[in-house]
This record gives C-alpha cells, sequence and structure tokens, in this order.
C-alpha cells in the first residue's frame, strides 16, 4: 500500500516537470531509498558527505551517487541480474585495466541490503558529447587516434582468468572481434586542456564478440566524425601486425 501511494505521489509531482531527462532524474529519486543510500555512503566513505551529485546511469539501470569529487557509487534500480554484473564487471576490469593504454578505475564491490554495490575512483573530465562542438572537432583526430589504440589492445587481449565469461572459451580475437568495452564515445574522458584521454569508464556492457557496430550506430556529429576517424586508425594499427 506504501507503495502504491509512493507511486501515485510521485506520478503527480513528474507530471509537472516538462523536461524528460530531468523528468526521469525526478522519478528515479522519488522512487528510490535515496536517504539510506547516502547513509551507507557515509559509513562506508568513513568521511562527511560535503559535495554529492546524483546521475541516472543508462536506460535508467542504475542510480549514481558522487561524494565529495572522490568516489563514485552505483546503486542498482530494479534489475534481478545486477549482482551477477557487478562481479562480472569487476573480474573483467581486473583482468584487462593492466592491459590497457588508457587508465581504467578499478572496481569496488559492497553489499547494501542483499544488493551488490560498485565504488569507483571520480575523475575529472570531459565526456565527447560534453566537450564544446568546434573544439571537439579539431581534436576528432587526436582523440580517436588514442580510443583506436585502447580498441585494439583490448581486443586483442584474451586473458586466461575470464575466457569463461565468453559466449565459447577458446574463441580467438580477431579483426574488430574480441573483448570490447562496450562503448567508445560516451564512455571515455577527456582532459580538454590537453585533450588526453584519461580514463575509460562503466565496463558494465563489455563483453566478447563483434565489435564493428560500436563505429555505425551513432550518426551525429561529432559522433560520426570521430567513429569515422577510430575506424581509420584501428585498421591501420591492426593491418601493421598482419
Amino acid at each position: 500500500m506504501a507503495g502504491s501511494v509512493r507511486r501515485f505521489f510521485t506520478n503527480i509531482i513528474c507530471g509537472c516537470v516538462y523536461n524528460k531527462d530531468k523528468r526521469k532524474h525526478l522519478r528515479v529519486l522519488l522512487n528510490s531509498p535515496v536517504a539510506s543510500y547516502l547513509r551507507f555512503i557515509r559509513k562506508n566513505s568513513g568521511e562527511p558527505l560535503r559535495k554529492v551529485k546524483t546521475f541516472i546511469g543508462y536506460q535508467a539501470r542504475n542510480l549514481l551517487i558522487s561524494v565529495n569529487d572522490k568516489y563514485i557509487y552505483k546503486f542498482p534500480l530494479r534489475r534481478s541480474d545486477s549482482n551477477k554484473l557487478t562481479m562480472c564487471e569487476q573480474r573483467v576490469v581486473s583482468a584487462l585495466a593492466p592491459l590497457s593504454p588508457i587508465y581504467v578505475p578499478p572496481v569496488h564491490v559492497y553489499e547494501h541490503r542483499g544488493q551488490l554495490v560498485r565504488r569507483y575512483e571520480y575523475i575529472d573530465g570531459y565526456q565527447l558529447r560534453q566537450i564544446p562542438l568546434d573544439i571537439a572537432m579539431a581534436n576528432i583526430d587526436t582523440l580517436a587516434s588514442q580510443v583506436a589504440r585502447f580498441m585494439y589492445v583490448i581486443g586483442c587481449a584474451d586473458p586466461a582468468e575470464i575466457r569463461d565469461l565468453k559466449p565459447t572459451p577458446d574463441d580467438a580475437p580477431g579483426y574488430m572481434y574480441g573483448w570490447t568495452q562496450g562503448d567508445i564515445t560516451d564512455n571515455f574522458l577527456v582532459d580538454i586542456r590537453t585533450m588526453r584521454v584519461v580514463a575509460m569508464i562503466d565496463w558494465e556492457d563489455c563483453r566478447f564478440g563483434d565489435f564493428s557496430q560500436l563505429l555505425t550506430q551513432d550518426r551525429r556529429s561529432p559522433q560520426r566524425e570521430f567513429t569515422a576517424a577510430v575506424q581509420r586508425e584501428y585498421d591501420k594499427l591492426y593491418h601493421r601486425k598482419k
């Protein structure tokens, strides 16, 4: 009954918010035990929460809470497989991060009320879509060369400790085929002063398989120009190996 009443008032409040993204954000916050999450974070981090920001993950699968520009906590939302995804992400990152030419923050896992919560290091940087368009377009090749190298190195990797996570354990890497982080346009962070890619984040969707679609699925500018440049740089790296 309490849940029904909560959803009723949530619908009324959210109905007054015109912006779709803000409405979704507010709905998640109103339907989540945020006070409980903050108590958990305060105890886990061992420090007062001086600065708190909230974000909604891809497809509203997670609520992310940034604290003190130091940590980001990821709380799952209505996912029966969230604990499995959490452990898979931690295993994959542990195996692939040492090989990556771009920094990959470690995944720390904790239990909160029967669910596994992930904690990441907070990394200050810009996603591609956050970089002003003129700056992004002027530096497409610089960014693409870094991401292409990352994509190539991770794609060629075959660590023994995560082979059981592949669809077929004996399957070998190949051209545009292997381990992939899952999103090469939104999940890298850039130091806008130097145009250096400082981190690759959010490995929840990492998998082993064909990753060519990562270069064709987004046709907006500057993503379109960026993925085309990544394709060129990746081809140079791969065929140079041959």
